[in-house]
């Protein structure tokens, strides 16, 4: 090269090339990526106005100030008009909101974006951030049926004495007592003054009594009694409620009433709480009024905070409920993705041969369980398994399999067989249809050459095909385990988590797993409902879950991160 010449991209003693010269830009060294930090490679915001914290705060701000005007307007609202809807407190809120986002949206422009997820946010707050702190509270609290926070009106007690802030009750049973956490001490209730009030009325038609003339007003009327000449007795029925003349029955009488045999019962009453409790003698926080002629008392269901005593309850009871639930829930899981594994795999091979006939029918046919209702389907196998009449038995009493009829759900361990039978059934389509999809991504030519180095269908099968499915089937047996840990539909309709054991207890049987015990100890006991009970158990499956999930994501290396090396 002459001394004179120069080319693109090169410098001269004299200073830099012509064409860098021409262009007016010097090349810049591009900056190096760090691989070990995928964040680096991700696009940067191009302002740094608003922020994700800033958006959630503004938006929570919004929907904290449409809860309190939803609220406070009807609150506000009812103290004029006593009979307004309480879902108007939604209309009253929306309208906040609307309102209060176009304040924000004036002042942050940038913030409109967020307003495309605040649908999505208010579905998340309300049907999963609200579940989960409801059922942590109610863990520790003792709500539940028979301690529920309202006026329980069965307690009611007729009232035989009064001397200032002590009352004496006709029968002390009849306040139910012993249901709630501490009896009756610290209770509120509350204190009746009941009158039967002569009225007579001009008709009655569809549970409607229309009076001559409106009742007392600022008493409450409760029940009324009407004379039925065709039967010759009276008729008692509790009052829905009362519109000027109107009164609207409850129940309607099932004859003509006597109208001018009417008797309504009005009742005025006095919140207190129960302060002490001895026999027959409540003591109550302040002394009734003196004009009041106290004539029975009902109690509230109480509930309250109890700390740890949910916990202490379960783990007091582990080992007749906790511990062999918890077992057998692990095992039903485990056997079911073993067996459901087994025969999908055997399945889809089968009919994943191209030579094989039919072989669209024979896939046809095997997902059929898949696109009936479980509910159908759980219900016709518990015919096939009776006892007495259904076809397993028969069969294998046909084929002198057994002698006599198996109690497949009557049984402990032949109900947790059938459990398993009824659950490959149903779990055997997906299973097959998933292991499918993953075979025909293996190409053919890795079994031709299987088949020329002499391999037969079983070194091909170890070979070639459970290597490569091995990949697919991680993902789908996790899952599997998963649903399967939580698959409260298949206990609850097959065997109801019976039938009852030794060992267990009235809430923990033979087949109940964790979820349908949960469920049995929040909605069959304690009055029809346990929910701080129920609540405690499912922060425990939780934790059992969240703890089992981690082994298997450990044990399989479904959290390891591929080496890029």
């Amino acid at each position: 090269m002459r001394p004179g010449d120069s080319s693109p991209g090169r410098t001269t003693s004299g200073g830099p090339s012509f064409a860098a010269a021409e262009i007016g830009l010097e090349r810049q060294e591009e900056p190096a990526i760090d691989l070990s930090n995928p964040r680096a490679a991700l696009p940067r915001a191009r302002t740094t106005a608003g922020g994700l914290v800033k958006s959630l705060l503004l938006i929570g701000l919004a929907l904290f100030v449409a809860l309190v005007v939803g609220f406070g307007s009807v609150f506000a609202l009812r103290l004029a008009f006593a009979d307004l809807p309480a879902w108007s407190g939604l209309l009253f809120g929306l309208l906040a909101l609307v309102f209060v986002l176009w304040g924000i949206s004036r002042r942050y422009a940038w913030i409109m974006p967020w307003y495309y997820v605040l649908p999505a946010i208010v579905f998340l707050l309300t049907f999963t951030f609200f579940p989960v702190v409801l059922t942590i509270w109610l863990a520790f609290t003792d709500y539940a049926g028979a301690r529920n926070g309202q006026l329980s009106v069965p307690t009611t007690t007729p009232i035989v004495a009064v001397d200032g802030a002590r009352v004496t009750v006709s029968d002390p049973s009849g306040l139910n007592c012993d249901v709630l956490r501490n009896g009756c001490v610290d209770v509120r209730a509350e204190v009746y003054s009941f009158e039967l009030l002569a009225v007579t009325a001009v008709d009655y038609a569809d549970g409607v009594l229309t009076l001559t003339e409106p009742l007392p007003q600022g008493r409450q009327a409760r029940q009324v009694e009407v004379f039925l000449p065709d039967l010759g007795f009276d008729f008692s029925t509790a009052i829905e409620r009362v519109e000027g003349v109107e009164v609207y029955l409850v129940r309607a009488p099932p004859f003509a009433p006597d109208l001018e045999r009417v008797g309504i019962q009005m009742a005025d009453e006095v919140d207190r709480r129960i302060v002490a409790h001895e026999g027959a003698v409540l003591t109550l926080d302040a002394p009734l009024p003196g004009a009041f002629d106290a004539t029975a008392i009902a109690r509230y269901n109480d509930y309250g905070f109890i700390g740890l005593r949910n916990f202490a309850t379960i783990l007091a009871r582990a080992q007749r409920s906790l511990i062999p639930v918890f077992a057998w829930n692990v095992t039903f899981a485990v056997l079911t993705i073993l067996i459901n594994t087994a025969f999908g795999v055997l399945l889809a091979v089968l009919l994943n041969n191209p030579d094989l006939r039919f072989r669209n029918a024979y896939r046809t046919m095997l997902i059929l369980p898949w696109a009936l209702p479980n509910i159908i389907t759980i219900q016709v196998w518990r015919g096939f398994l009776n006892e007495n009449f259904g076809a397993v038995n028969r069969v294998l009493m046909l084929f002198d399999v057994t002698p006599e009829p198996i109690n497949w759900l009557g049984v402990a361990l032949a109900a947790k067989g059938a459990i398993l039978l009824v659950n490959l059934w149903l779990g055997l389509p997906f299973m097959m249809t998933a292991v499918l999809g993953a075979l025909s991504a293996i190409p053919r030519e890795l079994y031709e050459a299987a088949k020329i180095d002499g391999a037969s269908a079983w070194q091909g099968f170890w070979g070639v095909t459970a290597p490569l499915l091995r990949t697919a089937l991680v993902p789908i047996t996790l899952t599997g385990f998963a649903f399967n840990f939580n698959n409260f539909n298949l206990i609850f309709l097959l065997t109801d988590g019976g039938p009852p054991v030794e060992w267990g207890t009235a809430t923990a049987r033979g087949t109940d797993i964790l979820i349908s015990w949960a469920y049995n100890e929040a909605f069959r006991s304690q009055g029809g409902y346990a929910y701080g009970l129920g609540s405690a158990i499912s922060i425990l499956i939780f934790v059992i879950t969240v703890a089992v999930s981690l082994v298997n994501f450990r044990v399989t290396g479904a959290l390891k991160e591929e080496s890029n090396a």
